[in-house]
C-alpha cells in the first residue's frame, strides 16, 4: 500500500499530498561498512523513507518488505512467494551483477522491474584472479611458510630451494566466459606475456585471444580462469570429466560463482593429482560451514580459498553503490537503467 503524508502550510492553509516511497535494504552487511551510499532523493513533491537491515533471513523478508516500493538485495532471495506477499513492490535493485536470486519471470508478470550492477569490478576481479595465479604458480604461500618455520635461516646456500617455481609468462591461460571480466583478465594476462585462449558462446574477435571449444581450452591451458555466469547451462560446468581433460600441472581459478565448479569433484581432483592447484574465491554456499571440504583442502600449499572478496576493492564497492543509487533514482523518476527484465 502506498504511504501518504499531508503537510499543512500554516500560513496559506493549503495541503500538499506527497507520495512517500519506501526503500528497504535487506542485507547491508553485504557491503563494507565504510562504503557509504549517497542520499536517495525522490522526485519533487515526495519524500523517501529508507530502512536498512544488516542481514535478513528468508523468514523475515516478507515482513520487512511490507509496504515497500523498492527492495535492495545483495544475496536475499526474492521469489514468487515473496512477490505474492508484497503487492506494493515495484522495483528490485540487486546490489550485484548476478541476479539469479530473483525470480525475474514472476517479476515481469507482476510489472516489477529488476536492475543490477554491470561492469563495476572490471579491475578488482581480474586483479584478484591474476593474484591467485601468481601465488600458485610461484609458490608464494609455501615459501612464506618455509621462512616462518626458520628453514631459510638453516639453508646452506643464500637462497632456499623447495617447491618448483613457474612463470606466468609464456604459459597458456584458458578463460571460460569472455564478457567484461573475462576480457579484462585476458588483457592483464596478455600484458604479463601469457598466451590467451578462451571459450564463450560466441567469438568475440579478440586481437590477442583465440576462441576455442571448451574441451580444447581445458586440454591446452596451464591456468584456467572462470568468468561465466551461473545458470542452468553452467551449473557444475567443471566436474570430474572436465578435470580429467586438464593437464596434471593445471591450475583452476574461480572468481565467478561457486556453483560453476562441482566442489566434490574439485576436492577429488586435488587429492588425486588430476590438477596442480586450485584458487577459489566463491563457494556454492556462503558463508561455508567450518568443515566444508574445500576449507579443509585450503590447508594444502597448492590450494587457496579467499572469502568472496575478488570484487571487494574499495574502488569497486564505491562504484557499485554509486550505480545502485543511480538505478533507484532512475526508477523513482520513471526511467529505466540497467534493467535485466
Amino acid at each position: 500500500m502506498t504511504s501518504w503524508i499531508i503537510n499543512a502550510k500554516s500560513f496559506k492553509k493549503q495541503f500538499i499530498i506527497q507520495i512517500m516511497p519506501k526503500i528497504v535494504f535487506l542485507d547491508r552487511d553485504g557491503l563494507a561498512s565504510h562504503i557509504k551510499l549517497s542520499e536517495i532523493t525522490a522526485p519533487a513533491g515526495s519524500t523517501v523513507t529508507f530502512k536498512e537491515h544488516a542481514t535478513t533471513t528468508a523468514q523475515q523478508t516478507v515482513k520487512r518488505l511490507s509496504g515497500a516500493q523498492v527492495a535492495i538485495t545483495n544475496k536475499v532471495v526474492i521469489d514468487q512467494n515473496v512477490l505474492d506477499s508484497c503487492p506494493d513492490l515495484k522495483h528490485i535493485a540487486v546490489a550485484a551483477t548476478g541476479y539469479n536470486i530473483i525470480d525475474t519471470k514472476a517479476c515481469r508478470a507482476r510489472g516489477v522491474s529488476v536492475s543490477n550492477i554491470p561492469s563495476y569490478a572490471t579491475t578488482s576481479v581480474p586483479e584478484h584472479a591474476i593474484m591467485l595465479m601468481l601465488n600458485l604458480r610461484r609458490q608464494l604461500l609455501p615459501y612464506r611458510q618455509h621462512v616462518a618455520n626458520g628453514e631459510w635461516s638453516k639453508s646452506s646456500a643464500f637462497c632456499l630451494f623447495k617447491e618448483p617455481i613457474k612463470d606466468l609468462s609464456d604459459s597458456v591461460l584458458g578463460i571460460v566466459g569472455f564478457g567484461a571480466l573475462g576480457q579484462a583478465t585476458a588483457q592483464l594476462a596478455h600484458g604479463l606475456g601469457m598466451q590467451v585462449i578462451y571459450t564463450a558462446r560466441s567469438d568475440k574477435k579478440s586481437t590477442y585471444a583465440q576462441h576455442l571449444p571448451l574441451n580444447d581450452v581445458l586440454q591446452k591451458a596451464d591456468v584456467i580462469s572462470l568468468h561465466c555466469d551461473l545458470n542452468d547451462s553452467t551449473a557444475n560446468l567443471i566436474s570430474t570429466s572436465q578435470f580429467k581433460l586438464m593437464q596434471p600441472h593445471a591450475i583452476v581459478i574461480n572468481t565467478a560463482r561457486g556453483g560453476i565448479v562441482d566442489e566434490g569433484a574439485a576436492v577429488h581432483a586435488i587429492e588425486s593429482g588430476l590438477i596442480g592447484g586450485l584458487g577459489i574465491d566463491v563457494l556454492a554456499q556462503e558463508p561455508p560451514k567450518a568443515d566444508h571440504p574445500l576449507i579443509e583442502l585450503a590447508k594444502r600449499p597448492n590450494v587457496i580459498v579467499t572469502p568472496h572478496i575478488a570484487w571487494a576493492s574499495d574502488a569497486a564497492m564505491q562504484r557499485l553503490v554509486d550505480i545502485l543509487v543511480d538505478n533507484i533514482q532512475n526508477h523513482l523518476q520513471g526511467k529505466a537503467l540497467n534493467l535485466v527484465n
